[in-house]
């Protein structure tokens, strides 16, 4: 029995032996670790600041009427991406459309006036050419005749003079030279008659000249007066159509809507009334004011978290990022 209790004594002094090693190892584990933790960790300080805004690096453009009207058609809401230039309210313009239309009617007749006296104009200049071409022809031909009777009127005169010779020696009869002199006399009235066609010719021919240069410069006239009055329908048209631009506001730029009031059809909009705001695309910015004792420990690369006062954090969460300068 002695010997049996001596052995149980040492089983139990092993035992807390061991015990007691291990508690000292897991003491100096929980040592180390602390020591590391304390010499690598980084100690997050965290600095608020109830003083800060959004802002990017363009000023948000106000999309305003330049006329007061009735809204026909709406386009907008509130973070909406638009593109330059998009239609985003239309203001009701049906009075200036049928004025529009009525003078878009005017003009399409005037061009086809203009389009006609055009085409009349360039067969009057053919005619002309044409009728000058054969006026000339026609010259030439009367002047042959012409010398043609004046080459008849010099035979029958040498056929006279010689009758006449003949007769006054007796050789022909009186009756012959008679004949002669009056051939002669017929082939120089002829003559006579062609020399005054030739000059009728000319004055005939100079006279429809005229007439056609007088229906020329009527139809240049015309062309000159259509395309003055195209040219007023045409100003007038630019008129109305930047008349109906005002009722029509478009974007001025890319980016997203804000400040955007509910429109519907009917709304009445007054002169120089801001419908909506525009957000130009770019980053975000976060600019917060902090106590001077903060400065030193607020560096670039830092995160950052910004809660807004409207949208509250536990529903809509924050806006993240990091700090660019200081």
């Amino acid at each position: 029995m002695p010997i049996a209790f001596s052995t149980s004594l040492r089983s139990l002094a092993a035992e807390q032996d061991r015990g007691r090693i291990f508690g000292l190892a897991l003491a100096l584990a929980l040592v180390g670790a602390w020591a590391v933790w304390l010499l690598r960790a980084e100690l997050v300080l965290v600095e608020v600041s109830d003083r800060a805004r959004l802002e990017v690096h363009e000023a948000a453009v106000p999309v305003t009427t330049m006329l007061a009207g009735r809204v026909r058609e709406a386009r907008l809401g509130l973070g909406r991406r638009v593109a330059a230039g998009e239609l985003l309210v239309m203001l009701e313009d049906q009075p200036l459309q049928l004025e529009r239309r009525a003078l878009l009617a005017a003009l399409d007749g005037l061009r086809a006036q203009l389009a006609a006296s055009e085409r009349e104009h360039a067969a009057l200049v053919a005619a002309i050419e044409t009728y000058r071409l054969g006026g000339r022809v026609r010259a030439s031909e009367a002047q042959a005749g012409a010398r043609e009777a004046e080459v008849e009127a010099v035979l029958a005169a040498s056929q006279a003079a010689r009758s006449t010779s003949l007769a006054q020696q007796g050789i022909a009869s009186a009756e012959l030279d008679e004949a002669g002199r009056a051939r002669l006399l017929g082939r120089q009235a002829g003559a006579a008659v062609r020399r005054l066609h030739v000059s009728r010719t000319r004055a005939e021919g100079d006279e429809r000249l005229a007439a056609l240069d007088i229906d020329r410069a009527r139809l240049e006239r015309q062309q000159s007066e259509l395309r003055g009055e195209l040219e007023r329908r045409e100003a007038a048209l630019a008129v109305f159509d930047r008349r109906l631009a005002e009722h029509q506001l478009r974007a001025p730029i890319a980016g997203t809507l804000g400040h955007a009031p509910p429109l519907h059809p009917g709304a009445v909009l007054a002169d120089n009334a801001t419908v909506a705001q525009i957000v130009p695309d770019g980053e975000l910015r976060i600019v917060a004011s902090f106590r001077a004792a903060a400065i030193g420990r607020i560096v670039p690369g830092q995160p950052v978290r910004l809660r807004l006062e409207a949208f509250p954090w536990a529903d809509f969460g924050s806006l993240r990022g990091e700090v660019l300068r200081v």
